[in-house]
């Protein structure tokens, strides 16, 4: 049984004497903190540190465990199930608290879908391999592991879920983040073009897609419907060779 600090002073009838007009008075505070800290031992600890004043955060933080906090809830139960009461109690915050940074549902899922931290094509510090080819080559290998990891697949699979009610998040997404990711493989493919001319390589946006989506093949659909165990880096490797092969980058 949860017992907050109300409970437990009424719990201990020594601590306490009454008057006449029903009053309860602190009669020994020495002896109540002693009393409070043999209690708190069996207490669980979140019950304990409600006791307390809550941790303070910068508003940076906070919204950094809210987003946590929603996708953890968003995926686990579901985004239509969901609420902000159960994005409150995960995150340890009020629902005043919640508000206060995201108004409703779907702002919260439109800031989570662009709030990846783990872009490849982010890195800004990345040095580019020598070899142009080999550079291509390590892009495709890098957006591809992205757009399988577990953490896309769970956001891909709400924003199909929420297509239908939402298609501006799926807009948003798309542009902020995977149209990024294209762009960060067009670099590449330009490069090839220009250092090891291939003569496949005409319009090298398009080329860019078609042969993102060879390398990829059905690799996508297997993590959407979980079928995560074929999704092996020796597949992936080979699939992107396959590719490369198919559109003249790498000689038969």
């Amino acid at each position: 049984m949860r017992m907050t600090l109300p409970d437990i002073f009424h719990s201990a009838p020594d601590l306490r004497w009454r008057f006449g007009n029903g009053s309860v008075l602190n009669r020994d505070r020495k002896r109540y903190r002693s009393v409070m800290s043999r209690t708190s031992s069996t207490l669980p600890d979140h019950a304990i540190a409600r006791a307390g004043r809550p941790p303070l955060y910068s508003d940076t933080e906070r919204r950094r465990r809210i987003l946590q906090a929603a996708e953890q809830a968003f995926t686990t139960r579901g985004y239509g199930a969901a609420t902000m009461e159960d994005v409150a109690r995960t995150a340890g915050m009020s629902k005043k608290t919640i508000y206060a940074f995201y108004t409703d549902k779907s702002r919260l899922l439109a800031a989570i879908v662009v709030a990846a931290d783990d872009c490849p094509w982010d890195d800004r510090d990345a040095v580019p391999i020598a070899d142009p080819l080999a550079e291509l080559r390590h892009r495709l290998m890098e957006v591809i592991a992205f757009v399988l990891s577990p953490r896309q697949v769970r956001l891909t699979r709400l924003l199909i879920a929420e297509a239908e009610h939402a298609p501006e998040l799926a807009d948003d997404f798309h542009e902020r983040v995977m149209a990024k990711g294209y762009r960060y493989l067009v670099a590449a493919v330009e490069r090839v073009k220009l250092e090891r001319p291939c003569p496949s390589i005409g319009d090298v946006e398009r080329v860019t897609g078609m042969l993102l989506g060879a390398a990829m093949g059905d690799l996508h659909l297997c993590a959407l419907f979980g079928r995560s165990e074929s999704l092996t880096r020796k597949r992936i490797v080979a699939q992107i060779d396959l590719a490369l092969r198919t559109f003249g980058f790498i000689a038969e």
